[in-house]
């Protein structure tokens, strides 16, 4: 099993559960930061983008139990 940090639109959980097309009950989450990071929009971009940022912290979702159908979802 996988733990990853996500940040931006995943941490949407209706949205991190459709990604997956499965419930999320048997996952651990809590909420979390990436010290010395930020997020940003991405210009002309639809999505999020994150960059190194000294004295910054990006917020976002800490989801463990991540197995290797959810991998496979999350890079499609």
């Amino acid at each position: 099993m996988s733990a990853l940090f996500f940040y931006g639109t995943l941490r949407h959980l209706p949205l991190l559960e459709t990604v997956l097309g499965r419930p999320l009950s048997d996952l651990q989450i809590r909420d979390a930061v990436l010290p010395d990071h930020a997020v940003y929009d991405g210009r002309d971009e639809h999505f999020p983008m994150m960059c190194p940022e000294t004295d910054h912290n990006a917020p976002g979702l800490v989801v463990e139990g991540l197995g290797p159908e959810d991998l496979k979802r999350l890079k499609f």
